[in-house]
């Protein structure tokens, strides 16, 4: 399995990812407030609270499909019962192989961990921070304490209508509103008792000054304020690292002297005599860069606590002070820890720049490394589909990187398309051949997916996975047909192949044009979708590790965990694989 970090990380949730504004935690329970108004329609990001379950997934069966799908609490209570190390084995498993799971099951997962009254299996859930983090907390909570709430509406509305006069109807509307989606999510056993506000407090007080400067910084206060409402947290007792942090959230201001402070006062005009003084965070300091000078630049990359974030955003910082600093921190054995997607993107970028920056050379073994060190379950072969019709360069650069990671482990074809097929004389397996090949293939062209799939059914060649890198615009044909219908013979014909799209989309919650048309004609295809201008290959880990659970290896491995949390027991194994990692920071 693809080793790495996972798609999230933070204590916080969601993090942003490169060119990503500052984010809005997302933890807003579907009640309403006291407020008066017309009642709000719910967010789409809302939409864990129906339960629209698949009530075939069961634990004992597929496991990674039972994370990965839709279920319910009900689904999650009866799992943890019946095979809580099974159960706790399958998360270990997915998260080490950087799988996210889909934050519906993380919710449900702490919610029936906290109302089964199991401390254990809530506290190695809350050890995946990156995971399970305020956002996941909050929503639980939500649950458990939704029969709380409905009975507040309830008795808001008996009051309201033993008035004179009655009930205002659109207060009535409002109350029903309310009731009925916090119903949708009421949990059949469970409330947010005192044991539950303890085990939430004790969670909060683990946190750190520099986490919470960082929430401060970067996340939505309402869902603290929520949290704090639900389990009533204390300023001074349960956050012992930073009392103004709770105050903050519900509006004062930061005192002198913290990191919020500080952010709060940089001006285009102060900012370099304030970096002199003190190392801030990048994000904060970003939209200031043109009023840096390259002294204060290369101080800040210099200054920060991993060399990962100059190498990042190099291009916004570049300058001689910026390379000498880099390099510096390279020659010093600092380790770089992008993932190996990430970091043949920057490769790919700076070999095109001029001058080519001077510590380039020193990150070629550094990917080298990561490359050798990859270790993947996917049963072979596979062949990798590179879109290389015009402005699809992004396709081939993406496409030849899949290429040589799987390369690495496995048999792997790797073929570019634009109204004909080809592929390089061989797949490329060193960081050189990489860059070389990726450099070298040019976009231009129609697009007809089919010629790239055509060689493998005029052969009648065995394929168990086509992975195809696009953007889907299919508007040619290749020797009289479109790529589906071939797909379909293929299929029928030759082998029943799984089919993959990593697809380039202005949204990203888009299907595209091809994963729709699969959608209509019932083929079961798997999307990971990427933003076409500045693509994020950190997510390259996790599309990997997420086409390895489906091999027959994966339940095996879980079966190993299962056996393994069985005689040392899930606490012991949990802090073992996870220890405490905070890693709740984002480039």
């Amino acid at each position: 399995m693809v080793r790495g970090r996972g798609a999230l990380r933070g204590r916080g949730g969601r993090g942003r990812g490169r060119g990503g504004g500052r984010g809005g935690g997302r933890g807003s329970s579907r009640g309403g407030s006291r407020g008066g108004g017309r009642p709000q329609q719910p967010a789409a990001d809302e939409e864990w609270t129906a339960d629209k379950a698949d009530q075939a997934l069961d634990i004992a069966g597929d496991s990674s499909a039972f994370f990965l799908g839709v279920t319910s609490f009900e689904q999650h209570t009866r799992a943890q019962t019946s095979n809580r190390s099974r159960y706790a084995a399958a998360i270990a498993v997915l998260t080490k192989s950087g799988v996210e799971i889909n934050q519906n099951a993380r919710v449900r997962a702490l919610a029936a961990a906290w109302a089964r009254n199991d401390p254990a299996l809530a506290d190695g859930l809350l050890k995946l921070r990156g995971s399970f983090g305020v956002a996941e907390v909050l929503k639980a909570a939500t649950m458990l304490d939704s029969g709380r709430k409905i009975r507040e509406w309830e008795k808001r509305l008996a009051k309201a209508q033993s008035q004179p006069g009655g009930a205002k109807k659109k207060f009535v509307s409002k109350v029903k509103y309310n009731i009925d989606n916090l119903s949708a999510i009421r949990p059949a056993q469970g409330s947010a008792s005192g044991a539950f506000c303890r085990h939430v407090k004790r969670w909060v007080r683990t946190f750190s000054l520099a986490e919470l400067d960082y929430f401060a910084l970067h996340m939505s206060k309402d869902p603290w304020k929520k949290l704090a409402d639900i389990c009533h947290l204390s300023p001074s007792i349960d956050f012992p690292a930073a009392p103004w942090f709770l105050p903050f959230c519900f509006g004062a201001e930061a005192p002198d002297g913290t990191l919020a402070k500080q952010c709060s006062i940089i001006t285009p005009e102060n900012v370099n005599e304030i970096l002199a003084e003190r190392a801030l965070p990048f994000s904060e300091i970003r939209r200031f860069l043109e009023h840096m000078s390259n002294q204060t630049k290369a101080r800040v990359v210099r200054n920060d606590d991993r060399v990962d974030r100059g190498i990042w955003w190099y291009e916004d910082v570049k300058c001689p002070e910026v390379d000498a600093a880099i390099e510096e921190r390279l020659r010093n054995g600092e380790k770089v820890t992008l993932t190996y997607g990430k970091l043949m993107e920057r490769l790919l970028l700076f070999s095109g720049m001029s001058p080519v920056p001077s510590f380039y050379p020193m990150l070629i073994p550094v990917a080298e490394h990561k490359l050798q060190e990859t270790t993947l379950n996917l049963e072979s072969p596979v062949v990798v589909i590179g879109d290389a019709s015009s402005s699809m360069n992004v396709a081939i650069r993406t496409a030849t990187i899949i290429s040589s990671l799987l390369s690495a482990i496995i048999k792997c074809d790797l073929i570019f398309f634009n109204v004909k097929s080809w592929s390089p004389e061989a797949n490329p397996r060193t960081i050189e051949e990489v860059l070389s090949l990726a450099r070298s293939t040019k976009a231009s062209g129609c697009t007809a997916h089919a010629a790239a799939l055509y060689p493998y059914y005029e052969r009648k060649e065995i394929v168990r996975t086509f992975i195809v890198v696009t953007d889907e615009e299919e508007n040619t044909d290749f020797q009289g047909t479109r790529f589906f219908p071939l797909f379909e013979r293929y299929r029928q014909e030759v082998f029943d192949a799984k089919l993959v799209f990593v697809s380039f989309l202005r949204q990203q919650h888009s299907r595209g044009q091809m994963v729709y048309k699969a959608a209509e004609l019932g083929l079961n295809v798997q999307q990971f979708v990427l933003n076409g201008s500045r693509p994020d290959l950190n997510k390259l880990d996790s599309i990997l590790g997420r086409l390895g659970v489906q091999c027959s290896t994966f339940e095996e491995e879980v079966q190993k965990m299962t056996d393994r949390i069985g005689t040392e027991g899930l606490r012991e194994v949990f802090d073992q694989l996870f220890g405490s990692d905070s890693s709740f920071d984002e480039l």
